[in-house]
């Protein structure tokens, strides 16, 4: 793995314009990303998070701007080019191969490594290390799982990979407070290990927990780029997410 200077982002976003088709749904946004570092996109329904971090992931089409992975443009590459280079995404809503086993799901993770069983076995046991109840239902179908321990197994999943970045939309949908909790807790344990996490979320609390860098999306711009210890008022940051008020400064960079 190459080394970076620690002022040089693994991921870095600018000007990004993307959308669906010729639904342009993202004008100008521009963010990055370090290892061990969280950046968290926030806002509401719509504002273009998703279709942000499907961009880089490569699902959506660049129409402006330019994405640099680890010093080299990405935004013409293919998808699976971009998860060989070290880019994992889990999507929204707990995407797993339900009639699969959980075991079965994590090496089918781990698969585009090519790699021994003994090796595919020692990185489902780091897994199991970071979500242990997934090690108790390892031999269960996936689709019997909760759904917290689904969103659990497929960032589980992702990890196989050995990304360098790692991409999360909504980890926290559809789960309980204390199962978020949980979620969050391990995405804290994935960044103090050297990993990039780009957190998309709508749950601003969990996401400021885990998060050193804010980004807040409107009608696919930015709005407000913060870093987390610059922010003193979080019901504020939840009304500039929901868009009830303007953000005012807060625009500096890490």
């Amino acid at each position: 793995m190459t080394t970076r200077p620690a002022d040089v982002p693994l991921l870095d976003v600018r000007g990004l314009a993307t959308g669906y088709g010729d639904l342009r749904v993202v004008w100008d946004v521009s963010f990055q990303v370090w290892p061990g570092r969280v950046t968290a996109l926030l806002g509401r329904n719509g504002s273009g998070k998703t279709t942000s971090l499907r961009a880089v992931a490569g699902l959506n089409p660049v129409h402006g701007g330019r994405i640099d992975y680890d010093g080299r443009r990405i935004d013409r590459l293919a998808a699976h080019r971009r998860v060989k280079a070290g880019l994992s995404y889990v999507q929204e809503g707990k995407r797993v191969f339900r009639q699969q086993s959980v075991e079965d799901n994590l090496r089918l993770g781990g698969y585009t490594l090519g790699v021994r069983r003994s090796v595919l076995d020692a990185d489902c046991d780091r897994v199991y290390e970071l979500f242990p109840v997934l090690r108790e239902k390892r031999g269960h179908p996936a689709g019997s799982l909760s759904g917290g321990q689904q969103q659990m197994l497929a960032i589980g999943q992702a990890i196989m990979a050995r990304p360098r970045l790692l991409m999360l939309d909504e980890p926290s949908g559809g789960l309980a407070p204390s199962i978020v909790a949980e979620v969050m807790s391990r995405v804290a344990l994935l960044k103090e290990s050297g990993l990039a996490i780009l957190l998309v979320e709508q749950a601003v609390e969990a996401a400021v927990d885990v998060a050193d860098h804010v980004i807040v999306l409107d009608i696919g711009k930015v709005t407000l780029s913060s870093p987390v210890d610059e922010i003193d008022d979080l019901d504020r940051l939840k009304d500039v997410c929901m868009g009830r008020i303007p953000a005012t400064g807060g625009t500096g960079e890490p």
